[in-house]
């Protein structure tokens, strides 16, 4: 009798048993899953503790939760590209404006610088006439402002007997250099055209326009090298810009920088 009833209390557990939902689902207790308001509370709670980097931090929530929604744009990131926009536009307008406003100063500042050179007949030779050589390049006139580089011009006689050159300056000072030669008929002495030495210049501030005359009379020159030996020696290669002549004859087509024209023997 006893062996029935452990029998019947078997059969009834294995009936029991059989129907236990063994799925992952069953395994779980509902008690400890919580809702999504919950889930919230627990974060605003949390907030502050959760790391910014890391396994588990916001930037771990951010980057999933970015992955699942997919194509993700930010509005900010258009309202930051217009904004942007906004100030290279503003940058370029204030470059613009700083430009013009240094180039109305400067402009201010510049003053044009008209030098007009005349070589004059002196005492030697006695006879102008017996001037050489009036094609060929040995005279050099020298601008300079030491702010600029230094601008020079060799050429002739003729092209330097009655000239006008223009130079733009911002300088409150300037010098001029002149040195020609040309060898003579029947003499072994050359006759010089040449400023004493470097002559220097102020400008008076208010003037826009500044004139020089450099009236040079001709003079003996004892043992001058012909071609010359430029001195200073020192200055940039920048032409000076002829602004007029008198119409004289000459090798007008020389002008600019160059190098003395030296071999053979002086012509007429």
């Amino acid at each position: 009798m006893a062996d029935e009833k452990i029998k019947l209390i078997k059969d009834f557990l294995s009936n029991q048993d059989s129907n236990i939902d063994r799925s992952f689902s069953e395994l779980i207790s509902k008690r400890n899953r919580i809702t999504i308001p919950e889930f919230f509370d627990y974060y605003n709670n949390l907030f502050y503790d959760i790391p910014q980097l890391g396994s588990l931090s916001h930037k771990e929530l951010v980057d999933r939760s970015i992955e699942y929604l997919g194509n993700y744009n930010d509005p900010r990131d258009s309202e930051i590209i217009d904004l942007n926009n906004e100030i290279d536009i503003l940058t370029q307008r204030v470059n613009q404006l700083e430009l013009n406003e240094f180039e109305n100063d400067f402009n201010d500042l510049t003053t044009t610088v008209v030098v007009t050179v005349a070589l004059k007949d002196g005492g030697w030779p006695n006879k102008f006439s017996r001037v050489k050589d009036r094609t060929r390049t040995t005279h050099r006139l020298i601008f300079n402002d030491y702010i600029n580089s230094a601008k020079y011009t060799d050429n002739s006689y003729n092209f330097f007997q009655n000239k006008t050159f223009t130079f733009q300056t911002t300088s409150p000072t300037f010098e001029l250099w002149y040195s020609g030669f040309n060898d003579v008929k029947n003499n072994s002495n050359p006759v010089a055209w040449r400023s004493s030495g470097t002559q220097i210049y102020t400008i008076p501030s208010e003037d826009d326009t500044f004139t020089v005359n450099l009236n040079l009379t001709s003079a003996e020159a004892h043992n001058a090298p012909y071609p010359p030996s430029w001195t200073p020696s020192d200055v940039d290669d920048v032409p000076v810009e002829v602004q007029a002549t008198d119409g004289n004859t000459g090798d007008d087509n020389t002008m600019g920088p160059g190098g003395n024209q030296s071999g053979g023997n002086p012509k007429d």
